[in-house]
């Protein structure tokens, strides 16, 4: 997880430095738009912010896309999603629901890309009902019936938690857990959390002491807290 923000953070850092300042943007408002973003890197976040605000003040409104334009840029991923989903993002985002429609149920969807484009449909509180597939199973979803992301109790629970059992020992592994856990109940959007936050927070917590390979931890973690190493699943 530490690299994912050290990475985020270059990725921006050269897109400012190249003069991509919408693709910075981008990036920059979709990760403050998660539900956790460690301190350090939303100053990060907060300081690109300010920097190209002035260069974006200065540039042409960003252009109209067509239809076919907001499909193809969501397909093809990457700089070019992100361009679409900040395009979303300022318009009525009912005019594009039939392109959202089918790149939901394309056979090769990004995880993070349906995220995000259900967490739009909330925000402006969308109620037709969208369908799309999570591990082999269709869904059908009214967004506006949705929740927030981190508005959720076994959310909340689970980072209350993480700061009782690690927060004054070891705080910098609590915010790596704290991570873990936002990006896995992102990833799961629209779905809610579904698992008890005791079951969350023992799986985030392997997850981040294999990370680092420290078997030894996870087995003292097992023992302080009672917990069945063959009751806990993978996060991932």
């Amino acid at each position: 997880m530490t690299n994912y923000y050290q990475e985020l953070i270059e990725r921006i850092a050269r897109y400012i430095e190249e003069g991509s300042y919408e693709a910075a943007s981008a990036l920059i408002e979709e990760e403050l738009k998660l539900p956790y973003v460690p301190m350090d890197t939303y100053d990060r976040l907060i300081g690109f912010r300010e920097q190209i605000r002035g260069y974006l003040s200065r540039q042409p409104q960003a252009r109209f896309l067509s239809s076919r334009e907001v499909l193809d840029g969501l397909k093809q991923g990457g700089e070019k999603a992100y361009r679409v989903i900040m395009f979303l993002n300022k318009v009525n985002i009912r005019e594009y629901l039939d392109e959202i429609q089918e790149y939901l149920l394309s056979d090769d969807t990004d995880r993070m890309i349906v995220s995000v484009l259900f967490d739009l449909c909330h925000k402006q509180e969308v109620n037709t009902m969208l369908q799309y597939c999570d591990n082999g199973t269709w869904i059908k979803v009214r967004p506006a019936q949705l929740q927030d992301v981190s508005d959720n109790e076994i959310f909340r629970n689970s980072m209350e938690l993480l700061s009782e059992r690690f927060e004054n020992e070891n705080p910098s592994f609590a915010e790596l857990c704290r991570q873990v856990l936002a990006e896995y109940a992102y990833l799961k959007y629209p779905e809610q959390l579904d698992k008890s936050a005791q079951v969350l927070v023992s799986e985030a917590v392997r997850y981040v002491y294999e990370a680092y390979g420290d078997k030894a931890g996870w087995q003292r973690y097992c023992r302080q807290y009672g917990v069945d190493e063959k009751a806990i699943g993978e996060l991932f």
